[in-house]
């Protein structure tokens, strides 16, 4: 679709309505709604572009790790870099592998999903049709996971630069140019997600009166992010615990899940404030009503006037169960409990294996 300026763009606005009345479209007459496909990111491009079935070259990609297994034990063979222990290098393949097939899967999956999340925002929030469009900016990116990647190839071989083994430093360099990409970009993904979610609760947005929905109509919102979270906990965690013994990748990859987890909830803030506020207004409007309601009893303190006020009664006690029922998130709050915990765990796990690291435990 053939973004327009703010000059020729309409500006599809909508009032503050009440419950049932009828929403204006965020898209503008005869406007097809986004698909999802400016935003596609770098590997989704590159699997794109490559003939052939999609999942084969995935599986391609996740088997350089081990050329490059094979290409380390070729080098110490030929004496060209020390013989080491390699205990643990079966386990880093097989963590990486399944780092590079997962940061694939995640990169699609979110970008997909954001082309399905813009229906989704049309009977939840009030917000011009350029600001919408631009919540997500960025995710299609080649300039960022590209630079990510190259960053990251010159900090790796450090160690072994400096322990004097060029063709270590050489061959893991050359390496992580090529699995790199689809890591780089899954981080990358993430963190535009994660800042649009940011962008979504702090821009000019307000939530539906509450009908029955306990995420007040933003349970995809939670979905998507949740989807983003749980791949980068997926891909990165088994990572950074298969590669303790090499400390410019242990550090790599606990920032990257430190910054994930800590970006997963600050992005969240802004939608989880206005949950808030909307739940205190409709438990206010029950309270009100059981002051209506009590204050002829408190006047005439009767059975008869009692009983001349049941209904209204029922009714603020029917508004105030259903303002109980709203969530603070747009997710349950069991999931965002298993999700703190899971966090937590992650972080101490993560901490006790690079203590314990130097003692060959």
């Amino acid at each position: 679709m053939t973004h327009r300026n703010a000059a020729q763009a309409p500006q599809v606005r909508r009032a503050h309505l009440a419950a049932g009345a009828v929403r204006a479209p965020l898209t503008a007459p005869g406007e097809a709604p986004v698909s999802g496909s400016a935003t596609r990111p770098l590997t989704e491009r590159i699997l794109d572009a490559l003939p052939g079935r999609r999942l084969a070259w995935m599986l391609v990609w996740a088997l350089v790790p081990w050329l490059n297994l094979v290409a380390v034990l070729g080098a110490e063979a030929f004496g060209w870099t020390p013989v080491t222990d390699r205990s643990w290098e079966v386990v880093n393949r097989v963590a990486t592998s399944f780092a590079i097939l997962l940061s694939l899967w995640g990169a699609a999956r979110i970008s997909d999903g954001l082309g399905r999340l813009r229906p989704a925002l049309v009977g939840v929030v009030e917000e011009d049709l350029p600001d919408v469009e631009r919540l997500f900016r960025g995710m299609d990116s080649i300039a960022t996971p590209v630079i990510l990647t190259v960053t990251v190839g010159l900090l790796l071989p450090l160690d072994e630069a400096l322990a004097g083994e060029p063709v270590g430093a050489v061959i893991q360099g050359l390496t992580w140019l090529v699995i790199g990409v689809p890591m780089s970009t899954a981080v990358w993904v993430y963190a535009t997600l994660q800042l649009g979610l940011h962008r979504l609760g702090r821009g000019q947005l307000t939530l539906t009166e509450y009908r029955g929905d306990r995420t007040l109509g933003l349970q995809a919102i939670g979905s998507l992010a949740f989807t983003g979270f749980w791949t980068l906990l997926g891909a990165f965690t088994p990572l950074a615990l298969a590669s303790s013994a090499d400390l410019p990748s242990v550090l790599v990859t606990v920032v990257v899940l430190l910054a994930g987890i800590v970006l997963f909830f600050l992005s969240l803030r802004g939608l989880h404030r206005q949950m808030v506020t909307l739940k205190r207004r409709e438990l206010d409007r029950a309270r009100r009503l059981y002051e209506e309601a009590y204050r002829p009893v408190g006047q005439s303190p009767t059975l008869d006037v009692l009983q001349q006020q049941v209904g209204l009664l029922n009714a603020a006690e029917s508004l105030e169960k259903r303002a109980e029922r709203i969530q603070a998130w747009p997710f349950d709050e069991g999931t965002f409990a298993r999700t703190v915990t899971i966090a937590s765990s992650v972080v101490a796990t993560i901490l006790a294996r690079l203590l314990l690291a130097p003692t060959g435990l």
